[in-house]
């Protein structure tokens, strides 16, 4: 399957919300290399350094699971351990684990399996390491190369740069500060950032020390899975599950089905 088919696939499943379902294929051996690998990232406080990849956890649960009960080895969902923490370890101490440890793992898979679709998802701080990860593929100082990172959402990050494309249009900009949006110019619209409005996190417009440390547990912070986007005003996590559906139904079909779609 191409790049160019999979962006097309994710772009068009995001912003025009199609309905219904995708029928999920019939089971079959799990594949040393998955059609499809879903990176996900959890936010702060809800993992740790000894935390089980295999195991979802904390608010991105709501949207992994229903994927994977749903699409079985067609689609490895994998969560990065790291500190997400914002004292002891600090920050930016836990928040760059996280980075590299993401890195290693998708850049694992991408090297090993020339064929799997990579997809990359993080809430909070999460999507702060999503973030790291998109940047640094683009400038190339990482495993990972941007080509194949076919899709990254960043749910409530505090480094979002209100320039970058969104899927929701809110004022303000993450707590930390943005990273340039022109890096993420070479994704070609396969990179996209999610702030609900009045998220002390991500929609603020100057560094609060206060909100910095309690704005993670803010109802408006935790509001993702039903933040409304799209022409349909859909529940956010309504829109990504069929968004992951068609890039998984796509990566699953023959040559010949895929090339005529």
């Amino acid at each position: 399957m191409t790049g160019g088919v999979v962006r097309r696939a994710l772009l068009a499943t995001v912003l025009l919300i199609t309905a219904g379902l995708v029928a999920t294929p019939a089971a079959v051996a799990a594949p040393a290399c998955p059609p499809v690998a879903l990176f996900a990232v959890p936010g702060t406080g809800e993992t740790s350094e000894a935390a089980d990849p295999a195991a979802s956890v904390g608010l991105l649960a709501g949207l992994t699971d229903p994927l994977a009960r749903r699409w079985g080895d067609a689609l490895v969902v994998r969560y990065v351990p790291y500190p997400a923490t914002v004292d002891r370890p600090f920050y930016v101490t836990s928040e760059g684990r996280g980075a590299e440890r993401l890195a290693r793992d998708a850049g694992e898979v991408a090297a090993r399996c020339a064929d799997t679709t990579m997809m990359l998802i993080g809430y909070s701080q999460g999507g702060d390491v999503v973030s790291d990860v998109v940047h640094r593929a683009a400038n190339g100082t990482i495993g990972l190369p941007a080509e194949r990172i076919a899709g990254a959402i960043m749910l409530g990050s505090p480094r979002r740069d209100p320039q970058a494309p969104n899927l929701v249009d809110t004022p303000g900009h993450g707590i930390l500060g943005p990273r340039p949006t022109r890096e993420l110019e070479v994704y070609d619209g396969r990179v996209y950032e999610v702030c609900a409005p009045g998220d002390p996190i991500c929609a603020t417009e100057n560094l609060d020390v206060r909100v910095f440390r309690e704005g993670w547990a803010s109802g408006v912070h935790r509001s993702y899975p039903d933040v409304r986007v799209g022409p349909a005003d859909a529940p956010l996590f309504t829109v990504l599950e069929r968004a992951v559906d068609t890039v998984v139904a796509r990566a699953t079909m023959s040559p010949a089905l895929a090339a005529g779609g």
